[in-house]
């Protein structure tokens, strides 16, 4: 597998343990309970600043060259960058939504828990297009050559949560991370993801 496969793969677990996360505290909202709401911001914050700005980038160039190799293998796939599109609309959305609570707006709670289920469901659903169609039709089409066009392409943006040199605004979700259970691929697993 290639290298940027592997990064948008480990991208793709590292996204699925902060949905994971942001999932326990719309639970908590959901039965009345006050979430934390640093941590959901801060999930947020990352979804913003690095799969929209970071991770997403390097799919659409992946689509790209698969829509030059076989116009048809990307049928199945739709329009990625109109999902991608979507996806930074709906992060949007539910941050404004989750700003509003923060500034004791008041909102319905029915209202914010479809603006939040339709950022989770959409995303997990994206997420699993990719890894059943979209990362398999990238390793049957594009050659080696192709390959290292895009990783001559690509800019190599460090991972600011989960990358060595993590952010300091980033530090307190990592810990949360860790102290809830560790990673989605078992670097650290201290106790089991309600």
């Amino acid at each position: 597998m290639t290298k940027i496969l592997e990064d948008l793969l480990q991208d793709h677990r590292n996204l699925a343990r902060l949905w994971d996360l942001l999932g326990r505290e719309l639970n908590v909202f959901k039965e009345g309970g006050l979430p934390d709401y640093a941590l959901v911001e801060s999930i947020l914050d990352y979804c913003i600043n690095y799969p929209d700005l970071c991770h997403h980038p390097k799919e659409n160039l992946i689509f790209e060259k698969i829509r030059e190799r076989d116009p048809a293998a990307v049928g199945a796939i739709g329009d990625l960058k109109k999902e991608h599109d979507k996806l930074v609309a709906l992060t949007w959305r539910f941050s404004t939504a989750v700003s509003n609570v923060i500034d004791d707006e008041q909102l319905p709670r029915d209202w914010f828990m479809d603006v939040a289920n339709n950022f989770l469901s959409f995303s997990r659903n994206h997420m699993q297009m990719e890894e059943v169609l979209f990362f398999p039709a990238a390793r049957k089409t594009l050659t080696d050559e192709d390959w290292k066009d895009l990783e001559e392409t690509v800019e190599n943006v460090e991972d600011p949560l989960f990358g060595k040199q993590k952010q300091e605004k980033y530090q307190g979700l990592y810990q949360e991370i860790m102290d809830w259970g560790g990673m989605s691929d078992g670097t650290k697993n201290t106790g089991s993801a309600p």
